[in-house]
């Protein structure tokens, strides 16, 4: 299928972490696509900001998505679940010889977990042709020094992609790997003045620039219509991962 303006017409997405940067982008672009878009997040007041800012007809919850009773309540409450997006995740900077256990049970929990929950209370809902897409990152296949939390998590979750494309059949599971797009993570991460910091970031991605959250949405559209593609992972990354 094109991805067109109503290529989601009579849908419903489901986005998790959906309030902000990249998830809200997303639910910007399934809106636009004719989608009926249903949004959470942890923080109730992003969430309620992101509903002004999408306009009606949206529905919200703020609430923990590691939590799996919470999540599931979310599911129930709405009437059709045709499509799951998930950008949670955590990406926390620790040595792994200073690194508490519970923080890599912490980035294991928000990409993975998150990902068990959503197949577990979602998928019995779906149609055949319904499908899953999660969050992965660059950090499952370049890890950083003093990430390694954040590296195995998105290494696991992109594993378990692939399993549970073979498992939920027909139902899809496919990831995004985002590199580094504009968003309020990024701007946080970077030390210093942001655009000279975003300048010499840009000088190490083959394509000359961050990438802009409209463009992550346009490949997690295309996973959700393309009917032929499963147990795929897509790096939107400016070529980023190639030097």
């Amino acid at each position: 299928m094109v991805v067109t303006s109503d290529c989601l017409s009579g849908r419903s997405v489901v986005i998790l972490g959906g309030t902000s940067g990249l998830g809200l982008a997303t639910a910007k672009a399934a809106k636009e696509a004719g989608a009926d878009v249903a949004i959470a997040g942890r923080d109730p007041e992003k969430a309620s900001e992101a509903v002004t800012e999408l306009g009606g007809g949206v529905v919200s919850g703020a609430f923990d998505a590691t939590c799996e009773t919470d999540l599931m309540a979310f599911f129930n409450a709405i009437e059709k679940v045709d499509h799951v997006v998930s950008f949670t995740g955590e990406q926390p900077k620790s040595p792994v010889r200073s690194t508490d256990q519970r923080l890599l049970h912490r980035a294991i929990d928000a990409r993975v977990s998150v990902a068990r929950h959503a197949c577990v209370h979602a998928s019995p809902r779906m149609p055949t042709e319904g499908s899953f897409v999660f969050c992965s990152g660059v950090s499952s296949a370049r890890p950083r020094a003093n990430r390694s939390a954040g590296a195995v998590a998105t290494a696991a979750l992109e594993s378990f992609v692939r399993a549970m494309a073979v498992e939920l059949a027909p139902v899809r599971v496919n990831a995004v790997c985002p590199g580094a797009f504009d968003t309020d993570v990024l701007r946080k991460s970077l030390e210093g003045d942001y655009s000279e910091a975003c300048e010499r970031l840009s000088g190490g991605i083959p394509v000359g620039r961050v990438g802009r959250p409209e463009e992550l949405a346009h490949a997690v559209l295309f996973l959700l219509t393309n009917t032929y593609t499963t147990g795929t992972v897509i790096r939107v990354d400016g070529g980023l991962l190639l030097i």
